[in-house]
């Protein structure tokens, strides 16, 4: 009596040879795509601080109606114009003046030196609108929950003799220049840099290795990066959202405009105490109070909606994507330095 494998033996072979060829060429794809988005936002950072002390010289270049070239200078003499670097005009046009002079330097390195095509998810489309218009109360929501956590940690931390640093963003010394830097920071310019970074180059690059993972590690990156606990953890929140926002409609417009439309509400006290609005904390909580009931509507009516499977079967298993991703060298060499300026914030403010 015969009896065959039929091939059994060598079927089983075959898959596990082809298997790790799938896995190795998996990593190698995804070690390229880790490192351009580690080398991308280490440079962001650094540009950050280049521009930064560019933006020092200029300020002494026009005060003094001379160039000088020593950052050290600069620094020295801006140290002795306590009522300028105080101002809400001096921070807001150096954060203007910083952002926008990094991000396109960004932009042409990821899309001409990097190749990074993140073009698709900067198309517009009808939709778009209403896609913000629905998930914006949602964001808000768990932002508000979130800021209310955050709010007892802080006091509990300030009981306990120990100060969370926390940024500030209002408006000082209020003016017209002023409140129009501020429009163009924190409503428009901000948020658009932002989301291109922290959304259209993060999940073009982490997406192809899957859709939760990138979201995850996008919302992760942009709580961090805001450098203090309290805007980490209610940026970290929201982004979950925006991330999952972009990776359904595959475009950050939507998330553009709620991002804009979400300053625009943080900034609305701000505004009313520079022009002294009547009945303006009124508004402000008869307004956040209907936009918390719809955000609680929309979640569970429509919060599944936002759930996504990936869309291809992968040769590494999740924990090894993962893996790849957070021990990628250039990656780790950002974390620590998002990490240190953490770290050095809150050592200030507690020394």
């Amino acid at each position: 009596m015969f009896y065959g494998n039929f091939g059994g033996t060598n079927f089983q072979s075959d898959y596990y040879n082809q298997l790790i060829e799938a896995r190795r060429r998996e990593k190698k794809a995804m070690f390229v795509n880790c490192s351009k988005l580690g080398i991308i936002l280490i440079v962001y950072n650094l540009l950050n601080s280049l521009f930064l002390n560019v933006y020092y010289l200029i300020v002494y270049a026009y005060k003094n109606g001379r160039i000088v070239l020593s950052v050290a200078a600069a620094k020295e003499y801006l140290a002795q114009q306590r009522e300028l670097i105080s101002s809400s005009v001096f921070s807001m046009a150096g954060n203007l003046f910083i952002i926008f002079s990094s991000l396109a330097v960004i932009l042409i390195i990821a899309r001409f030196v990097m190749k990074i095509d993140f073009s698709e998810m900067m198309k517009p489309k009808k939709e778009h609108t209403a896609q913000a218009a629905k998930w914006f109360p949602l964001c808000l929501t768990l932002n508000v929950l979130v800021s209310i956590i955050i709010a007892y940690f802080t006091f509990y931390m300030g009981q306990m003799g120990i100060t969370v640093p926390e940024s500030d963003l209002s408006i000082r010394q209020p003016s017209a220049a002023a409140v129009i830097l501020q429009i163009a920071y924190v409503i428009i310019l901000g948020p658009v840099a932002e989301e291109i970074i922290y959304r259209g180059i993060i999940l073009t690059l982490l997406k192809p290795f899957g859709k939760f993972m990138a979201v995850f590690f996008s919302a992760l990156i942009f709580g961090l990066m805001h450098g203090n606990i309290p805007q980490a953890a209610s940026a970290f929140a929201s982004a979950l959202i925006f991330g999952a926002v972009a990776i359904q409609c595959n475009s950050i417009i939507p998330t553009i405009i709620i991002h804009i439309v979400n300053n625009i509400f943080a900034s609305f006290m701000d505004f009313a105490d520079v022009y002294g609005w009547a009945y303006a904390q009124e508004i402000y909580m008869a307004f956040e109070i209907l936009v918390i009931f719809m955000g609680v509507y929309v979640l569970f009516t429509s919060g599944w909606r936002l759930k996504f499977n990936n869309d291809r079967a992968y040769a590494m298993t999740s924990s090894q994507r993962y893996g790849a991703v957070f021990s990628n060298v250039f990656i780790l060499i950002y974390f620590i330095m998002i990490i240190f300026e953490f770290v050095t914030s809150f050592i200030r403010a507690n020394s």
